[in-house]
C-alpha cells in the first residue's frame, strides 16, 4: 500500500532568504512523499524565483507558481488548497523551521485515525527567527479531546482557540466547506476563527504534545501567546498614555471578529435554536477574551511539564 501523498502549500512574498531555509527543512522531512508547491504572490524582482529554482534543480518535488499580480495573503493561502493533489495538505510559513519528522508523525495520526481533520505538533517560538523564546504549551486542550458531535467539537474549539493549527497537516477534504476552501471565510481582520469553526465542525483535532515546529514572530506576538496560556500580567507595550485609545481599537477589532464567527457558525447549516446557542456561546468567549486583555491581566494556569525534544533542529 503506497503512502498517501502530502501537498505542502507555501505563500510567500518577497523573502527569498526565509524561503530559503523553509525550503531546506521541508525537503529534508522524513516523510518522503510529498509535493512543495511555492505560491508567489507577485514579489518584485527574480529572487524568489531563483531560490526555488535552485531547489527544484535538485528536487522534482518542488515547484513554482507566480500570480500576475498581488492578489491579498488570504487568496493566496486559498490558491495553494486548489491546486494540491495530496490527500493531506499543510501550509507552511516563508520563516518558520521545522524538526524533520513533523510531517511524518502528523500523518501517522490522520491514518490512524479517519476522523481527525487535523493534526499538529506544539510550536515553540522564535523572536524574529532568531532566538528561541522560552517554550509553554498552547495545543494541550487538543491531545486527546474527541466528540462526535460537531456542535460540541465548535463549543472546545472556542473555548481553545490555537491559532497554529493553521500550520498543522489537514485531511485536505476538512479544507472545503460547500465548495469552497475555509480560508475564504476569514475576513477582513485575518482572524483565524472562522476557519477553525469549520474545521472542528468537519471533525476532531489533534495536537502531538511534542515539539515539531519553530514558529517565528515578533517578541510582543511570542508575549501574548505565552500570556493566553500561563496568565498573569501582560506587558502593556505601548504605554498607558495609550491605553484608552487601544482599549477603542480592541473593542473594534473584536467586534469585526464576531461578525466573521457568526457568518462561519450561520454557514453549518444548523437549525435556528442551535445556531443561536452557539452564536452566543461564541460571542461570550470573545468578550471574555476581549475583557481580560482589557485589564492585561488573567488568572494563572497550572504549571505543566516541559517536552523532551533529543535534537532540535539546528538554527541557521
Amino acid at each position: 500500500m503506497s503512502e498517501p501523498l502530502v501537498t505542502i502549500g507555501i505563500p510567500t512574498f518577497n523573502r527569498p532568504e526565509g524561503l530559503r531555509r523553509t525550503l531546506g527543512d521541508l525537503c529534508a522531512q522524513t516523510y518522503r512523499h510529498i509535493e512543495i508547491v511555492v505560491s508567489d504572490n507577485a514579489s518584485p524582482g527574480s529572487a524568489v524565483r531563483d531560490v526555488v529554482d535552485e531547489f527544484a534543480a535538485n528536487d522534482a518535488r518542488v515547484s513554482y507558481h507566480r500570480h500576475p499580480e498581488n492578489v491579498g495573503a488570504m487568496r493566496n493561502f486559498s490558491s495553494l488548497v486548489l491546486k494540491a493533489r495530496g490527500e493531506f495538505f499543510m501550509w507552511a510559513a516563508d520563516d518558520d523551521r521545522w524538526e524533520p519528522f513533523f510531517v511524518e508523525r502528523c500523518v501517522q495520526r490522520l491514518v490512524a485515525d479517519p476522523r481527525l481533520a487535523v493534526c499538529q505538533m506544539e510550536a515553540q517560538y522564535e523572536v524574529d527567527g532568531k532566538t528561541l523564546f522560552p517554550f509553554f504549551f498552547e495545543g494541550s486542550p487538543f491531545n486527546s479531546y474527541s466528540s462526535r458531535s460537531p456542535v460540541d467539537r465548535v463549543k472546545h474549539l472556542l473555548r481553545h482557540v490555537y491559532g497554529n493549527l493553521v500550520y498543522g497537516v489537514f485531511r485536505r477534504e476538512a479544507l472545503f466547506h460547500e465548495g469552497k476552501p475555509i480560508t475564504e471565510w476569514i475576513g477582513q481582520t485575518l482572524n483565524e476563527i472562522p476557519m477553525q469553526i469549520l474545521l472542528a465542525s468537519w471533525g476532531n483535532i489533534r495536537v502531538v504534545p511534542e515539539i515539531g515546529l519553530y514558529k517565528s514572530a515578533p517578541r510582543t506576538v511570542c508575549e501574548q501567546a505565552r500570556w493566553e496560556q500561563v496568565g498573569g500580567r501582560l506587558p502593556n507595550w505601548r504605554g498607558w498614555r495609550n491605553y484608552l485609545t487601544d482599549c477603542r481599537s480592541l473593542h473594534q477589532y473584536h467586534k469585526m471578529v464576531m461578525h466573521e464567527n457568526f457568518a462561519a457558525i450561520d454557514a453549518l447549516g444548523l437549525h435556528s435554536r442551535a445556531t443561536g446557542r452557539l452564536r452566543a456561546f461564541a460571542a461570550y468567549c470573545l468578550l471574555k477574551h476581549e475583557f481580560l486583555l482589557a485589564l492585561r491581566w488573567k488568572p494563572v494556569g497550572p504549571e505543566t511539564p516541559q517536552p523532551t525534544v533529543a535534537n532540535p533542529v539546528a538554527q541557521n
